[in-house]
């Protein structure tokens, strides 16, 4: 049984209801000088702020990488003197999921870091070449 309408079925609804003359339809143009709804006032970063935030990631990820890599010599070494007790196992079990989450924080951070940079350039690259291609149209005129 098909619940698809056949081809001379006119029973089948418009998606939408014909508008009265002068009324707004949903797609249509807002008046100039009307912002769209859900816009507030424009995002201006300061010059140089995406760039520090990048660089207190790095210093976050540097203070982070040498005490998270602290911990693996004395679980070892902890291990290693418990050998043949079943926490022998725990431990290299827990210092192996210890290294993974680590290593997963470090490469969030590195990530964040390399992020924020790519933004930075973008924004400015974005803001100099909207600044040349005005300064070539003052030129014009």
């Amino acid at each position: 049984m098909s619940t698809e309408p056949s081809a001379g079925n006119s029973d089948t609804q418009l998606p939408f209801l014909p508008l009265p003359p002068g009324a707004r339809g949903p797609l249509e143009p807002l008046p100039l000088g009307v912002a769209p709804p859900g816009l507030g006032t424009p995002l201006v970063i300061a010059e140089g702020v995406l760039t520090k935030a990048a660089g207190v990631a790095d210093e976050v990820f540097d203070a982070f990488h040498g005490p998270a890599g602290s911990v693996r010599e004395p679980a070892a070494k902890a291990a290693r003197e418990l050998a043949g007790w079943e926490s022998a196992a725990a431990l290299r079990t827990s210092l192996k999921n210890w290294e993974n989450q680590t290593k997963a924080v470090e490469g969030w951070l590195a990530k964040i870091s390399e992020s924020l940079r790519s933004s930075s350039h973008a924004y400015t690259g974005t803001d100099q070449g909207i600044e040349q291609g005005f300064s070539a149209l003052r030129g014009l005129s």
